[in-house]
């Protein structure tokens, strides 16, 4: 296999960057694993979700790290992803969430890709090309009991797998999921989802149709949910060290993989009654002094934190003051300097993680952005160069 994988010692560092602690990513999945094992009765283990470039991680390393712990499933978003995984020499099966186009069948046939089907006339397609293939390839069905977004109805989802076997000689069916959208905030809604979805699975084992796979832990279902019909669990937020409810800091173990650093460019001193940035919403209320960070909107720093985030300098929190701008934020740093500390052009700071003991979690971010950490991670991870540490 041959995945570029660059890490700090081979990289020369911009002057800002993301950050990513592989060994913490490799504890996230077998603690994963371990959780999996205990609140599934069936545990065929983990797949982990690594689409949209592994939630800004970097799909390949990620990939290649999760291989090196005999992870044998991965989960992507369509088939670009999957395509790039197999085109980097990854092996294990590839599951595609968002497969639905019919003009995409005959590259998930080619590249052994492993569909989700959800619709008649791709099931058909997938089927025909599998025929010309000499090839019967497995899919797995999505059946919507909540989402409402894609998979079949559930209502429908009974005539639906059987005209598949009936009609699809080509088509393996190999698993069945579906997805809970409020699992972090309607326990009564996601346990009803779960049952009615065993009800359905259940009546077409009545039918002599059975599936190797039933799945449908997200990271919040694998962690607050226990189970004797689902097998196989599809974590994403908590590979990389989130937890999607704080609850759940009582049940596994994770570590951030993530970090995000800049260096200080210029520190001056702002008068009292000065405005700063763009529209001026914030004023100097006496004599501050400040430093630049060369991170803006453009890097996934989102505007919406204006005058509400801090980032850390010398272990101290410092306010980010007036409104976020393209390549750039002001910060106040008056409190560094009057703890005898002088910041200085090429200070590192952290605008996401440890530093001397302080912490800015990803989740704060989010809360100051009025967002969710999912954003955060891919908004920054796929704006800013990347340095790996094994």
């Amino acid at each position: 296999m041959d995945v570029k994988i660059l890490n700090s010692e081979t990289v020369t560092h911009p002057p800002t960057w993301c950050e990513l602690d592989l060994k913490a990513l490799t504890h996230n999945f077998e603690q994963l694993q371990k959780l999996a094992t205990k609140n599934m009765s069936h545990s065929l283990g983990v797949m982990p979700v690594i689409k949209a470039d592994a939630y800004g991680h970097g799909m390949l390393q990620v990939a290649e790290s999760l291989s090196e712990c005999g992870c044998k499933y991965l989960g992507v978003s369509n088939v670009s992803e999957g395509v790039n995984l197999r085109v980097a020499g990854f092996k294990q099966k590839i599951l595609l969430f968002e497969s639905t186009l019919v003009s995409e069948a005959k590259d998930i046939i080619e590249y052994k890709l492993t569909p989700t089907v959800c619709a008649l006339e791709m099931a058909h397609a997938l089927d025909h090309c599998a025929h010309q293939a000499g090839l019967q390839i497995p899919v797995h069905i999505k059946v919507d009991t909540g989402m409402g977004r894609l998979g079949v109805n559930e209502d429908q989802a009974l005539g639906f797998v059987q005209s598949i076997q009936q009609d699809c000689p080509n088509l393996i069916l190999e698993g069945i999921y579906t997805h809970l959208p409020v699992a972090d905030t309607d326990r009564d809604f996601t346990i009803g989802q779960m049952r009615r979805f065993r009800d359905m699975v259940y009546s077409l084992e009545n039918q002599f149709i059975t599936f190797s796979y039933v799945h449908a832990g997200n990271s919040m279902g694998l962690g607050d949910y226990k189970t004797e019909l689902f097998n196989l669990a599809r974590p994403g937020i908590m590979l990389y060290g989130v937890y999607p409810l704080e609850d759940l800091k009582k049940k596994i173990h994770l570590k951030p993989v993530m970090t995000v650093k800049t260096r200080i460019i210029f520190v001056q001193t702002i008068a009292k009654g000065r405005g700063v940035s763009y529209g001026h919403t914030f004023k100097a209320k006496e004599d501050i002094t400040v430093a630049i960070l060369p991170i803006g909107y453009s890097n996934g720093y989102l505007r919406s934190l204006s005058n509400k985030a801090f980032v850390l300098i010398a272990g101290v929190r410092c306010p980010v003051v007036g409104r976020v701008t393209m390549d750039q934020i002001i910060v106040d740093i008056t409190a560094v300097t009057l703890s005898g500390n002088t910041p200085k052009i090429g200070d590192e700071a952290v605008i996401m993680g440890v530093q001397k003991g302080a912490t800015i979690s990803v989740d704060e971010v989010a809360h100051w952005a009025d967002t969710i950490s999912y954003e955060i991670l891919c908004s920054l991870g796929n704006r800013l160069p990347r340095v790996y540490h094994f």
